[in-house]
């Protein structure tokens, strides 16, 4: 069965009504501005709304993946896994937001690599992973994911370009409100404090780790899954 992810009571409430009053009100104004014909661009306006939604929309299914590890109800489907596979559809998956941001994503995969996981779940990780990579590299900067066996287990990381990550931070990283700091820029997107939560408790559904810690030039996130 899964573990589950320790979250004070309420807090997944709390926190998702706090992320989605921002977007909702500039949804709200958007479609007053146009139903008063006060657009001074109704085009834009309709297409950031559709953006907004679509944001909205991912982070409540971030919310619901959350009740349910906090709830220890995350059922996982157990088949073996050529983990190469999973990296290289999510750096192609990454390809678009990257490619935008100027960001170079690198894969490195050892041939053979085998995992007995949920294939769904630990794509996620995964993409979760790369995605808080390129958004905290800059411009011009790279994200590395390596993937090797290491003794008995499988480990997979995930390097970026984001500066570092203040000592004093770094046990905050996985928690469900932590979003960043100093040297790391705090994200702007709704639901930025989720997706690292969600690694954490997907991976120790299955039974491994993760951690992260300063390898410059930024940060070096590392998973680790019982082969």
């Amino acid at each position: 069965g899964a573990r589950a992810l320790r979250v004070a009571p309420g807090a997944l409430v709390a926190w998702g009504a706090h992320d989605l009053r921002t977007p909702v009100a500039g949804i709200r104004a958007m479609a007053e501005a146009l139903e008063d014909g006060m657009a001074d661009d109704p085009p834009r306006y309709r297409a950031q709304s559709r953006i907004e939604v679509d944001r909205m929309g991912r982070m409540v299914d971030d919310l619901f993946e959350l009740s349910r590890i906090h709830a220890g109800s995350l059922q996982l489907s157990l088949e073996t896994i050529a983990l190469g596979d999973l990296v290289s559809e999510a750096i192609a998956g990454a390809g678009p937001v990257a490619g935008a941001k100027g960001v170079r994503v690198r894969g490195s995969v050892d041939d053979g690599i085998l995992v007995r996981a949920d294939s769904n779940a630990l794509a996620r990780v995964i993409s979760n992973l790369v995605m808080n990579a390129i958004r905290h590299t800059p411009s011009d900067g790279a994200v590395e994911i390596q993937a090797r066996a290491h003794e008995a287990a499988v480990e997979l990381s995930v390097t970026d370009g984001c500066g570092g990550i203040p000592d004093a931070d770094l046990h905050r990283v996985f928690d469900v409100a932590w979003r960043g700091s100093s040297a790391r820029t705090p994200g702007t997107d709704i639901g930025a404090g989720l997706g690292l939560a969600i690694v954490k408790g997907i991976v120790e559904a299955h039974r491994g780790t993760v951690a992260v810690s300063n390898h410059a030039p930024g940060c070096r996130f590392v998973v680790r899954i019982p082969a």
